[in-house]
Formats: C-alpha cells, sequence, structure tokens
C-alpha cells in the first residue's frame, strides 16, 4: 500500500472503524461475536440486526486488508462468519503506526497461531469483553484495562536484576467509594502445578519489591480463572501448602463466577478510596 492509498484509507474510515481496530490491536485476537458485542449489540434492535451490521463492517475492513482474520474458525466452517477470529492485516498495521508515531511491523513472515495460543488469547479477549458489557451495565466503573504487554510490570531486584509480571489482564475498576486492583491469569489447565506455583511466587516476588505499591498505593489481588471447579479446588489445595507463597494473595474462579469475583472485590488490602477526581 502506497501512502497515497493509505491517505484515502484513513479518510473512508469512521469512527466506529477504528474504535475497532483499537481493540483488536489491544487485545490481540477477537472473535467475530465479540467484536458484535464490543460495537454492534447496543445500538442495532435484534441480535441477528447486529450480526448482519457487524458482519458487513468486517468484510469491508478485511477486503481493505485492515483487518484479517485467520485459517482457524470457532466451530470450524460450519459456523460461517460467525466462527472467523480477527487480528491486524497490514494495512491496519499501517493505519495504526501512522497515529502513533511508531515504525510499522514487518508482517512477510506471519505464521497461524498454534491452537493454545489462539485458545488462551480468546478466553482473555472473553473476560475483557464481559468486563466491558459489566460497565455498560453500571456495575462498576473501569479505571484501567490492560491486556498484554500493555500490562506488564517490571521491578529492580537485588544486584540489579529485573524482574517482569506478565498478567493476562490488570484490570482497575470503581465502585461506591472505592478502586479495586487484579491482575487476572487465565488458566487453561495445559499447565502442571508446580508451573502454575511457579507463576504465583513470581508475583509474591514482584509485590516484596514495593515497586507497584509505590506508585498506586497497594499491590492488587491476583485472580486466577480456570476452566472448572475441579482445577480451582487443586490451585487453592496446593496454595494453601506451598511454602514461601503467601496465599492471601490469590483468588481462584470458573469463568462463570469471574465477574461476581470482580464486581465483590470486598477485601480491604487490595482496594482503597477513589481519589478525587475534580
Amino acid at each position: 500500500m502506497i501512502r497515497p492509498d493509505l491517505a484515502s484509507l484513513m479518510d473512508k474510515l469512521t469512527d466506529r472503524d477504528y474504535a475497532i481496530l483499537g481493540d483488536v490491536e489491544r487485545f490481540r485476537l477477537l472473535s467475530t461475536k465479540q467484536i458484535q458485542r464490543l460495537h454492534f449489540d447496543a445500538c442495532h434492535p435484534t441480535p441477528a440486526a447486529s450480526a448482519r451490521a457487524c458482519n458487513r463492517l468486517l468484510h469491508r475492513l478485511r477486503e481493505a486488508h485492515v483487518l484479517k482474520s485467520l485459517d482457524r474458525r470457532i466451530g470450524g466452517v460450519r459456523a460461517g462468519s460467525a466462527g472467523f477470529i480477527w487480528y491486524i492485516g497490514p494495512a491496519g498495521e499501517r493505519l495504526l503506526a501512522n497515529q502513533n508515531r511508531r515504525k510499522s511491523q514487518n508482517r512477510r513472515n506471519y505464521r497461524e497461531p498454534s491452537r493454545h495460543f489462539v485458545e488462551h488469547t480468546l478466553a482473555v479477549s472473553e473476560l475483557a469483553v464481559t468486563t466491558i458489557e459489566a460497565e455498560r451495565q453500571g456495575v462498576f466503573e473501569i479505571l484501567t484495562i490492560q491486556s498484554e504487554p500493555a500490562s506488564w510490570q517490571q521491578a529492580l531486584l537485588a544486584f540489579g536484576t529485573t524482574l517482569t509480571l506478565k498478567p493476562d489482564l490488570r484490570l482497575v475498576t470503581a465502585s461506591a467509594d472505592y478502586e479495586h486492583h487484579w491482575f487476572i491469569e487465565v488458566d487453561m489447565a495445559t499447565e502442571h502445578m508446580p508451573v502454575i506455583m511457579r507463576q504465583c511466587a513470581v508475583y509474591d516476588a514482584f509485590r516484596t519489591t514495593g515497586r507497584y505499591q509505590a506508585i498506586y498505593g497497594l499491590f492488587p489481588a491476583v485472580l486466577w480463572v480456570v476452566p472448572g471447579i475441579a482445577r480451582a479446588q487443586a490451585i487453592r489445595a496446593t496454595l494453601a501448602t506451598t511454602g514461601g507463597i503467601d496465599p492471601a494473595l490469590f483468588r481462584v474462579c470458573t469463568p462463570e463466577e469471574y465477574l461476581s469475583a470482580v464486581a465483590d472485590g470486598d477485601d480491604h488490602e487490595f482496594r482503597q478510596p477513589v481519589p478525587d477526581r475534580t
């Protein structure tokens, strides 16, 4: 795409187009249904009308190479356009680079991501979409929602080594007079328990640096979102018996329990009064 073509495309895109492009960049992968829930359901009278409008727009963005879809689909080929999984296309990358005044990435060596990566990324995106929907329903206000790599945190350990924390999501919400801080990890039950405990140990070590507390005044609760009750019980039991890790730092829930866990947020250690924003 030559620069005049990019300028022409910029003039043709709507505010909604840019908002969708920004969300796909922010969450790395989004399904058609997730994009529909974020940008169409609230402004169309029926789910069918919302789906048609969403599919038309995504088809237009794909034709312009702003977005591309993976070969893999949710539900297979029979799922049709509703099963598409979307990522940033070459024109979309150019648009974002122009917006953010950064160098456009080279995507000539793009490879279809692994099944595990796709499933995990979409699971993280689903939590983000659920959280945004809850805000629209007045459950809480979202102050910050970040996925990787924007969610990453860094601190210096002894002898100048750097510790990097890589939560799947960093979430700050406000409800009543308090703001609540969360680091969220999505577990697909594909890792052995020692791997999960090593990740928990990194969170515990990061808390001891005081880096996050120095900026925000508290350290977030770490919420593991796991596929089922048995997995949740296994992680809780292992946390309770693993030395060197404070189990009080961690919460464990299933996807069905996620919204209640985040909305309740009544632990005094992980909340603080909302700052005066006047």
